[in-house]
């Protein structure tokens, strides 16, 4: 029975790098392939349907064999992203001083803030991947849910660059950004729950537990390196 274990563990491990190398490669492609007004415009489309009716839409990600909807994840990846260094960056007093005295530290503390949320999305995929043993998904599959389940969270960010504008936005975009997060979670839940092909919410529950501790445990693992995920 160990040794079945060990093997099982060593095919997850094969598995979850193949697929992780296949991903990387598809991820090149898209981001080489954007057609950034065409492709802002379809990501928009693809927001607006997950607001619409997420719940539908989220299983339609789960159960495409196809990725379809794979660039539009990318795509609000890469926003993400430049949201973040916006974010991060308008925290210093002006660019003189990021590039002031300890450049090196700013630099890294950037970058770590840029990926974050996506270090977040990754490991989520993975404890998805590696857990989901019955109604195996492809890597990418589970990317494009778990980002779309993020897509609230990914809003509350990009409006949070009204701070740019004013600070006493922040007494209305706190409670949002909030509200969102807990909109994020629920998505999540029913992202993998999709995933799974559980349609039993009691049944499903426990997974969703362990799921989340294995993450919260990665996530006080990750934060020694000072990435927040």
């Amino acid at each position: 029975m160990e040794e079945n274990e060990n093997k099982e563990t060593a095919v997850n491990k094969e598995e979850i790098k193949e697929e992780t190398v296949k991903t990387a490669k598809e991820v090149k492609e898209t981001i080489k392939n954007v057609d950034i007004k065409k492709d802002a415009k379809a990501t928009t489309g693809f927001i607006t349907e997950m607001i619409k009716n997420p719940l539908t839409r989220l299983k339609e990600i789960a159960n495409d064999k196809d990725n379809k909807d794979f660039k539009y994840a990318v795509v609000l990846a890469v926003v993400w992203l430049i949201v973040n260094a916006i974010l991060d960056l308008s925290s210093y007093s002006s660019l003189d001083s990021f590039f002031a005295y300890r450049f090196t530290n700013h630099f890294l503390s950037l970058i770590k803030t840029m990926i974050g949320p996506i270090v977040g999305i990754i490991v989520m995929a993975i404890i998805v991947f590696a857990m989901n043993k019955k109604n195996k998904k492809s890597f990418m599959t589970i990317l494009t849910s778990i980002t779309a389940a993020q897509i609230p969270v990914i809003v509350a960010d990009i409006l949070g660059l009204l701070l740019l504008i004013s600070m006493s936005i922040s007494k209305l975009l706190t409670p949002f950004s909030m509200f969102c997060t807990v909109i994020s979670t629920v998505f999540t839940y029913f992202a993998i729950k999709a995933l799974f092909g559980e349609e039993d919410n009691t049944k499903f529950l426990k997974t969703f537990i362990i799921i989340q501790a294995i993450y919260y445990v990665a996530y006080l693992i990750i934060s020694y390196l000072e990435i927040y995920i």
